[in-house]
């Protein structure tokens, strides 16, 4: 067809010359199978490939790794050092001053980021909170993760004449709630589980924990407790796997946030918040 390029098998080889069915010799290119395994041994300094597969006699992390015991205030401690490096910030607070300390938090946050729209998980432990009085009484806007929660906020989606003017698309045929939830700058999360070892919350997403939270806004506030504060990821997967023995009940996506979204892929540019949030808090809460 005019105007189009056929690239023949034939052109993929560095040299022409080469006979068929011989692989390139040359450096950086992949030779038989035989070869490439023998080249392997070599770097692992074998004189030939094993013949048969080595003997597993360690399932699971290494025995050095998994000895490691943290207290909580040493596994605080790391959470702390490692969510800030990733520029995060954090506050620990007592489960007896959490009521009054967690919204007084959540309005500075707003206030220093001139945020006037929040979104927040429907759980247990947020709803215990005076959360939603304090930030309307600041005239800021909630839109809780339930059926109703873009009527709760006072603001159902887009206008009506922004929504007039607009052409049917996909973004118009999404529900309310989750157009609301895209007008919000902060998301209001209570993590199931942290890791301290990498700075890392876990969340899971069901009933009205819905993942959109943590992932639209442009900045993200999370709460736990000090006693879901883990050393290591396999400590909160194995707690998940004893929660939910049955595959069906797992939760409809498991989250791991680790520190503001980050991406590099396009020349290598660091790029913050292109993926999900820029900003990152934290509050843990110890009895």
């Amino acid at each position: 067809m005019s105007g189009e390029r056929t690239l023949s098998s034939t052109s993929l080889n560095s040299s022409s010359s080469t006979p068929p069915g011989r692989p390139h010799a040359g450096p950086g290119t992949i030779q038989g199978r035989e070869a490439f395994i023998g080249r392997l041994a070599q770097q692992l300094g074998r004189p030939a490939p094993l013949t048969e597969p080595p003997a597993r006699t360690v399932t699971g992390v290494p025995e050095h790794y998994a000895s490691i015991r943290l207290s909580e205030e040493e596994r605080i401690e790391l959470f702390t050092r490692s969510w800030t490096a990733l520029t995060g910030r954090v506050w620990v607070v007592s489960a007896a001053e959490a009521a009054e300390a967690i919204p007084a938090l959540v309005r500075e946050v707003c206030a220093e980021l001139q945020i006037d729209r929040v979104t927040r998980w429907e759980h247990p432990d947020l709803t215990a909170l005076p959360l939603d009085a304090a930030l309307e009484g600041a005239g800021i806007a909630v839109v809780p993760w339930r059926p109703d929660g873009a009527d709760a906020a006072g603001a159902p989606g887009a206008p009506a004449a922004d929504a007039a003017a607009r052409p049917a698309s996909r973004w118009s045929a999404r529900s309310p709630l989750l157009q609301a939830a895209e007008r919000c700058r902060l998301g209001v999360v209570w993590a199931d589980y942290a890791l301290a070892n990498t700075g890392t919350l876990v969340l899971q997403a069901h009933g009205g924990r819905g993942r959109s939270v943590s992932l639209l806004p442009e900045a993200l506030f999370a709460v736990f407790h000090a006693d879901k504060l883990v050393t290591r990821m396999g400590e909160a997967l194995a707690a998940i796997r004893e929660q939910y023995p049955d595959a069906a009940g797992l939760p409809s996506s498991i989250n791991l946030v680790t520190g503001p979204s980050r991406s590099a892929d396009i020349e290598n540019d660091l790029t913050i918040g292109i993926h999900g949030p820029g900003k990152v808090f934290a509050v843990i809460v110890q009895s």
